[in-house]
C-alpha cells in the first residue's frame, strides 16, 4: 500500500513552490531598495551655502589683498564669514599671512639663519627642516574644493571705497537669498541661515561709508 503522504497532489507542491519564489523575490527587492538610501533632507542645501560663503570669503581676501589699510576693517569680517562656512560643512582657508604667526610674514619664513655659511643649522631651524614650510602650500587638503575660495581669482575693487561697497553688496545679496530659503530647508538648517543672514545683514552696515568700527 502506498503510503498517505506519498498522495500529496502535484498541484500541492507546485503552490508551495510558488510560495517560496516569491517570498525570495519580494526579499532580494526589499534589500535592493534598502541599499539605495536617499541623502538626508537639506544636504544640498547646506552645501550650496558653504559654497556661497566661500566664495564671500575669496571676496574679503581679494579686498585685503589689493588694500591692506582695509585690515582693520575687513578682517573681523572674514573671521566670521570663515566661522559661517564651518557651521555648514565646508573647510575655510587660512587667512593671508596666519600661517607663520607674524601678520605679512609669507609662510615658511621665519627669522633668517644666523649660523655661519657652510655650518650646518641646528636642528628644528626654519633653514634645516623642510617641515618649516607651510602645510598648506603642500598638503592636498589645500587644492580640495572645499578649501579652496573659487573667486580668488576675480580682482577686487580698484579703490577701497570700491571694495567695502563690493562687498556690501555681495553680502546684501547673500543675506537676502538665504531669508526668502529659510521656508525651504529643514528646522535646524533653517535656524543656522537665518543666523547667518542677520550676521550678514549686520556686515552690510559695518561696510557701510560713515559705519563705525572698532
Amino acid at each position: 500500500m502506498i503510503p498517505r503522504m506519498a498522495l500529496v497532489s502535484r498541484r500541492g507542491v507546485m503552490g508551495v513552490a510558488a510560495v517560496g519564489a516569491v517570498s525570495g523575490c519580494s526579499g532580494s527587492g526589499s534589500g535592493r531598495s534598502a541599499g539605495a538610501a536617499k541623502p538626508a533632507p537639506g544636504t544640498a542645501e547646506r552645501a550650496r551655502a558653504a559654497l556661497d560663503s566661500l566664495t564671500l570669503l575669496g571676496q574679503y581676501d581679494a579686498a585685503l589683498a589689493a588694500h591692506p589699510q582695509l585690515a582693520g576693517r575687513l578682517t573681523p569680517l572674514r573671521a566670521q564669514v570663515a566661522l559661517h562656512v564651518t557651521a555648514f560643512g565646508g573647510r575655510a582657508p587660512a587667512a593671508a599671512g596666519s600661517a607663520a604667526g607674524t601678520p605679512g610674514t609669507p609662510a615658511g619664513q621665519g627669522k633668517p639663519s644666523t649660523a655661519p655659511p657652510g655650518s650646518t643649522p641646528p636642528p628644528g631651524s626654519s633653514t634645516a627642516s623642510p617641515s618649516a614650510t607651510s602645510p598648506s602650500a603642500t598638503s592636498p587638503a589645500a587644492t580640495s574644493p572645499a578649501s579652496t575660495s573659487p573667486s580668488t581669482a576675480s580682482p577686487a575693487a580698484p579703490t577701497p571705497a570700491a571694495a567695502l561697497a563690493a562687498l556690501a553688496a555681495a553680502e546684501r545679496t547673500l543675506a537676502d537669498r538665504r531669508a526668502a530659503a529659510l521656508l525651504t530647508v529643514p528646522g535646524e538648517l533653517a535656524r543656522l541661515m537665518a543666523s547667518v543672514a542677520a550676521a550678514g545683514a549686520a556686515h552690510v552696515v559695518l561696510l557701510s561709508p560713515g559705519a563705525h568700527t572698532a
